[in-house]
């Protein structure tokens, strides 16, 4: 078992949260050059989350509060870490900051290749989004927080 720990994100870590999604991204088999460009647009709002196991940094996961909907603007997982329970405790630890931000209902943009682990959580299809940055459609997924 190993130990992971929450907390707040610091300006110090931009570098490599950055580090994380383009490597997650990137996992996916998408243009690591694309991956690249897309990664260093990524702006970390107030409600930031990062999670540690041993002082390293190994994924994160940003919300952006829009009243009663919590937005999931960003859940990225380091891809060593992928598969072993990280992106499932990150994913409770933001159902659970969602709630205490007065939440009752968080959504987010779904990366194709996760909508299986995003159901597996509780999430559920509810829309397609308007074209990505990347001009695809992507599946809104989201969880109801009042239950």
């Amino acid at each position: 078992f190993v130990s992971v720990s929450i907390r707040a994100a610091r300006a110090e870590d931009a570098d490599r949260l950055r580090e994380i999604a383009i490597a997650s991204k990137a996992h996916w088999g998408y243009d690591l050059d694309q991956v690249r460009r897309w990664g260093e647009t990524i702006d970390f709002p107030p409600e930031t989350y990062v999670a540690e196991s041993e002082d390293a940094s190994i994924a994160w996961m940003a919300l952006d509060p829009r009243g009663d909907l919590i937005w999931l603007a960003d859940m990225w997982v380091d891809p060593p870490w992928i598969g072993k329970g990280i992106g499932s405790l990150l994913f409770r630890d933001a159902v659970g900051r969602a709630r205490a931000l007065g939440g009752t209902r968080m959504e987010w943009e779904a990366e194709p290749n996760a909508v299986g682990f995003y159901e597996r959580v509780g999430g559920r299809y509810l829309r397609d989004s308007e074209p990505s940055e990347w001009d695809r459609v992507l599946p809104v997924m989201g969880v109801d927080l009042t239950s």
